[in-house]
C-alpha cells in the first residue's frame, strides 16, 4: 500500500500505542519506521531527510510541540503525508492540527482497521496530487508549499474558475463524503491558502469567500474586466 513511501516517522509518547502503530505500518509496506517519543527527536530526523515519507504524530502531551512539528515538517517536506493521533479530542486540538498542516486526524482510541483505511486513502490522494493535480495547478503555485489537501482545493477552485464552489463540493472532492454543518475544516484550509498566497503576491491569485455559500478563486486580471 505504501507504494513509493518507504519511510515513516512515528511520534507517540505512549509506548503501547507506538508499538502497535509501528507494527501496523510495517504490515502496510513501510520498510523504515523510525520511532520517537518526543517531537524534538523527530525534528532532528526530518532535518536529515530528502525523500518522501509519512509522519504520524500523537498529541497526548504538549499540543503546542505537536503543532510546531507539523508546521516544521510541512515547511521542510511539503508533500509528506501527516496524520495526527488526537488524544485530546477537542475542537481546538482538531482545528490546530489541520491549521498546522495535517492531512488527517484520528481520535484516540481508534480501530487499526480505521487507521489502515484512512492512511491508505490519504496516501492514495497524495499520489494523485503528485501525479495529476500538480500538473493541472498553474505553475505559479509551485513554490507556495501547499499541503496535499490544499493542492486538491486549489486544483478544484481553478478547474471551476468563474463559479462559487460550496463546502459540500469540496468535501466530496477532497474526502469523498458530504460536508457536515459546523465542520470548519475547509475554512481552516482556505485561511492557510490565503496566508500563503499573501506571501507570494506575484501569483496573481486570491481566494474569495461568498458568505454562507462557499469560495471562488480570482486572478488579478479578472478584477480589471
Amino acid at each position: 500500500m505504501a507504494g513509493e513511501l518507504k519511510l515513516a516517522i512515528l511520534v507517540e509518547k505512549k509506548a503501547g500505542l507506538r508499538k502497535e502503530i509501528a507494527s501496523q505500518l510495517e504490515s502496510l509496506g513501510f520498510e523504515d519506521t523510525i520511532r520517537c517519543s518526543e517531537p524534538p527527536c523527530a525534528q532532528r530526523i526530518i532535518e536529515s531527510q530528502n525523500r518522501p515519507g509519512l509522519l504520524v504524530i500523537g498529541n497526548s502531551d504538549d499540543v503546542g510541540k505537536c503543532h510546531n512539528l507539523i508546521k516544521y515538517s510541512r515547511a521542510q517536506m511539503a508533500h509528506w503525508t501527516i496524520i495526527v493521533l488526537d488524544h485530546i479530542n477537542s475542537e481546538k486540538s482538531i482545528f490546530g492540527a489541520f491549521s498546522a498542516g495535517a492531512d488527517d486526524v484520528l481520535h484516540v482510541p481508534f480501530s487499526y482497521a480505521e487507521f489502515a483505511a484512512r492512511l491508505t486513502l490519504r496516501i492514495t490522494q497524495a499520489t494523485e496530487v503528485k501525479k495529476k493535480v500538480l500538473s493541472t495547478v498553474p505553475t505559479v503555485f509551485d513554490d507556495i508549499l501547499l499541503t496535499h489537501t490544499e493542492h486538491k482545493i486549489i486544483n478544484y477552485l481553478v478547474m471551476h474558475k468563474g463559479k462559487t464552489v460550496t463546502r459540500n463540493e469540496l468535501a466530496r472532492h477532497v474526502d469523498d463524503k458530504e460536508w457536515e454543518y459546523g465542520d470548519r475544516k475547509y475554512d481552516v484550509h482556505i485561511t492557510n491558502i490565503r496566508n500563503k498566497l499573501k506571501k507570494k503576491p506575484d501569483t496573481g491569485y486570491t481566494v474569495k469567500s461568498v458568505r454562507s455559500v462557499g469560495y471562488y478563486i480570482q486572478e488579478s486580471s479578472d478584477e480589471k474586466l
